[in-house]
């Protein structure tokens, strides 16, 4: 008789923990069913973040910037710095140089007025990418050579 209620309370403990197991699970599958979209937002909303952080590396480079006496003017670019940058550091040198600051993406800046020239600063697309964020800083551009300032854009690709 012993035997018997020792099985049957073996049966109830074992049949419990398999309930309870099942609730769990249950509850995993709702759980990540709530945070999966929450996740694929978040690592978006990461993904524009470093969009905007390589545009604001590239505004501040010292490389391109305009400066005076040593005072650097925020949101302008020397015309001659750029032509010296893309001459000195072409092609696969300068993209190797800048891939731990930028990574996978194009920039570029293009003179709006006068129309005229297009720069390319730095160029490392990906192949088979998922997505692409395309950031447009307005800046200016002065030349040294002639003193004058000129609008251009700060095109910023990222890619991921």
């Amino acid at each position: 008789m012993k035997n018997k209620k020792s099985q049957i309370k073996m049966f109830e403990t074992i049949a419990v923990l398999i309930i309870f197991f099942v609730l769990i699970g249950f509850g995993l599958v709702f759980y990540s069913r709530i945070q999966g979209p929450q996740f694929q937002e978040k690592q978006e909303e990461n993904f524009e973040l470093k969009a905007i952080q390589t545009a604001q590396i590239v505004s501040f480079l010292p490389e391109i910037q305009c400066s005076s006496d040593g005072i650097i003017t925020n949101d302008c670019f020397d015309i001659l710095k750029i032509d010296a940058l893309n001459y000195v550091n072409t092609g696969e040198i300068r993209d190797e140089y800048y891939f731990d600051t930028f990574g996978y993406s194009n920039i570029s800046i293009n003179q709006i007025y006068p129309p005229g020239v297009n720069w390319e600063i730095y160029k490392r697309p990906l192949t088979n990418s998922k997505s692409k964020s395309s950031i447009q800083v307005p800046i200016s551009l002065y030349n040294a050579s002639s003193r004058e300032y000129n609008f251009g854009v700060l095109n910023v690709d990222v890619y991921r």
